[in-house]
């Protein structure tokens, strides 16, 4: 009998395994699901962001400062998602980039003063610092003086905050309707160069200088590069943009310390203290700003120009794995 199957067997040229040295495992993996297209999934980040902006700065009971800064980075990020777009369907998307624009500008002062606030707080933690220590204490008490004379003016059951809730809420229950549907990774390509040929502009146009508003233009736009490179990222079209994140943050400490040495002349600080400090903080924004040059002429070449890769959608049929352990010299064996 045995002779017989065996015969049997290799007439059908089938593998011959002794189960009686072996235990297979055998695994049933489940049939793929199509890859989400680009559009639905950029839907599907707008909204969650939208909604999660929505719900912090509705908490009553949570931190205003941490609600203001988390709602409105939400909000950044659903304003540089949107320009992957073509440019048709950004001229759609008009209204809803106008509304945003609105909620940022509602959130931005009290964000921009708590900012200001925390500039001041690094700094005064220096140990070089000396007599100047006592006035950097100073100024961040009226600083504080100032972000909360600003709540006061817009407290969470005013008109102008109950309108920016709403507005919020309308936005996010909104982006079904938006024209997303032609989006595609080839779009998203062509927006991710502009944006990055943007910000090699804006380095140039920078180089040598230290006018801070300038410099706060090209933070923007390697803000809104980050952005779209971490969106794309989390898709599985891109890998890595930490050298544009650093380079980032770094022009945002470089803000931080030129807003507040602009603030000084309106804290009422004695003129002595307004001198010093406007001379400290202008020396470690040209530190800062040397730095960040350095880091950009690596991070902005030509050569590290974002590129996409494409993705397909996998549907692979039912498979059967088995699993040779007992023999290491057997390998994985897949069985469609």
């Amino acid at each position: 009998m045995h002779t017989f199957i065996r015969t049997f067997v290799e007439k059908l040229a089938l593998p011959v395994f002794p189960v009686s040295r072996f235990r297979a495992k055998l695994h049933t993996m489940r049939e793929s699901l199509p890859a989400p297209t680009l559009a639905s999934f950029l839907r599907e980040r707008c909204a969650r962001e939208l909604m999660h902006a929505w719900r912090v700065l509705s908490d009553g009971a949570g931190d205003r400062d941490e609600a203001v800064h988390e709602g409105r980075k939400c909000v950044r990020r659903v304003r540089a998602w949107l320009r992957l777009a073509p440019r048709g369907v950004r001229e759609r998307l008009a209204a809803v980039d106008a509304q945003l624009r609105s909620v940022r500008r509602a959130l931005g002062p009290l964000r921009d003063a708590h900012t200001r606030c925390e500039a001041l707080g690094k700094l005064r933690k220096r140990r070089d610092l000396g007599e100047l220590r006592v006035w950097l204490t100073d100024a961040r008490k009226r600083l504080k003086d100032v972000l909360t004379a600003r709540w006061l003016r817009r407290p969470r059951h005013g008109r102008a905050w109950t309108r920016m809730l709403s507005s919020l809420e309308a936005l996010a229950g909104s982006v079904a309707d938006w024209p997303l549907e032609d989006l595609t990774v080839k779009h998203a390509q062509r927006a991710l160069q502009r944006s990055f040929l943007r910000a090699r502009v804006a380095r140039r146009e920078c180089a040598g200088r230290n006018a801070a508003e300038l410099r706060h233009q090209w933070r923007g736009r390697v803000r809104i590069l980050v952005l779209q490179c971490q969106l794309l990222e989390s898709f599985g079209a891109l890998a890595g943009c930490g050298d544009f994140k650093d380079l980032g943050q770094g022009l945002g400490d470089e803000h931080d310390l030129a807003v507040v040495s602009r603030e000084l002349g309106r804290l009422e600080l004695p003129i002595e203290a307004q001198r010093a400090l406007r001379s400290f903080l202008r020396q470690q924004r040209l530190a800062l700003a040397l730095r960040n040059d350095r880091s950009a002429r690596h991070a902005l070449r030509r050569s590290r120009t974002p590129k996409l890769r494409r993705i397909h959608a996998v549907n692979t049929p039912t498979a059967a794995v088995v699993e040779i352990e007992t023999d290491p010299a057997l390998e994985r064996v897949d069985v469609y």
